[in-house]
C-alpha cells in the first residue's frame, strides 16, 4: 500500500461522428508496470514545468492534458476547449495512486491522423462510448473505472456540443473511491452513493458504485 499520490491529467477528446458522438481511446503498451494493456484516454503525470509562468495546480493540469495528448498521439488541442469534469484520485488500498484531472475536450473530423508514440500508447480507436462499453462486457477491451464512468455519461450525450453543455453546467465531481466487497466482487463506490459515508455497499438508496464482475468493471448510477 502507497500513501504517496502523483499529480496527472487527461483529455477526452469527443467529436460527432455519422452515427452520433466518437470519443479516442489510446491503448497501453502491455509492458508498462501501470495499467498495461488497458485502453484510456490521453494523459498523463503533471511534470514540474507545467508550473511555469505561476501556474496552479488546475492550470498546471490543463498544460500537462494537452502536453501529453500531444506526446501520446500527435494531436494538438485548443487550450481554450478544455471543459474541466473531473477529478479522480486513487483509492489508498491501490499500489500506485493518482490525482487526475479530466478535461474534455470537443474537435473537428480535419484534425490529422493520431499517431501513437509506440512506446507508452502502441494503438488507438475511434469509436462510440456505447461500443467501447459494449467491447469491454464482452471481454475484448481493458477499462479502468474512471474510464468505464466517463464513457457511460457521454453515451448519454447525443453530440459533442450537447457534451460541453452537460459537463460545463454541472458541478465537477472530486471522486475519492471507497473500495469494499458486495456479493463477493470488489466494488467501488463514490461520493453521493448511499452506501459511501459508512462504505457500506448494502445501503438502501441512491446508487453511484462501479462493480468488478468477471474482471469486468460495471457502472451502477441512480438517484435517490
Amino acid at each position: 500500500m502507497s500513501s504517496e499520490i502523483s499529480a496527472a491529467a487527461t483529455a477526452v477528446i469527443v467529436r460527432d461522428g455519422e452515427a452520433g458522438i466518437e470519443t479516442l481511446l489510446l491503448r497501453r503498451h502491455s509492458q508498462l508496470k501501470v495499467s498495461g494493456g488497458h485502453w484510456v484516454f490521453p494523459g498523463g503525470r503533471i511534470d514540474p514545468e507545467d508550473y511555469r509562468g505561476g501556474n496552479d495546480d488546475e492550470q498546471a493540469a490543463r498544460v500537462a492534458a494537452l502536453r501529453e495528448t500531444q506526446e501520446e498521439s500527435g494531436l494538438v488541442l485548443n487550450p481554450d476547449s478544455l471543459v474541466f469534469l473531473s477529478h479522480w484520485t486513487t483509492p489508498p488500498t491501490m499500489g500506485r495512486r493518482f490525482a487526475t484531472w479530466f478535461y474534455l475536450a470537443v474537435v473537428n473530423h480535419d484534425l490529422p491522423e493520431v499517431l501513437v508514440d509506440g512506446e507508452e500508447m502502441d494503438a488507438y480507436c475511434w469509436a462510440s462510448p456505447s461500443e467501447f462499453l459494449a467491447q469491454h462486457r464482452r471481454g475484448e477491451l481493458a477499462l479502468l473505472p474512471p474510464t468505464v464512468v466517463t464513457l457511460d455519461e457521454l453515451h448519454r450525450c447525443a453530440s459533442a456540443a450537447e457534451a460541453q453543455r452537460f459537463y460545463g453546467e454541472r458541478p465537477v465531481p472530486f471522486i475519492a473511491p471507497r473500495m469494499s466487497k458486495h456479493n463477493d466482487v470488489i466494488c467501488m463506490l463514490y461520493g453521493g452513493d448511499a452506501g459511501y459515508d459508512a462504505i457500506d455497499p448494502t445501503a438502501q438508496g441512491a446508487k453511484n458504485r462501479c462493480y468488478l464482475e468477471s474482471g469486468v468493471w460495471r457502472y451502477d448510477f441512480c438517484e435517490a
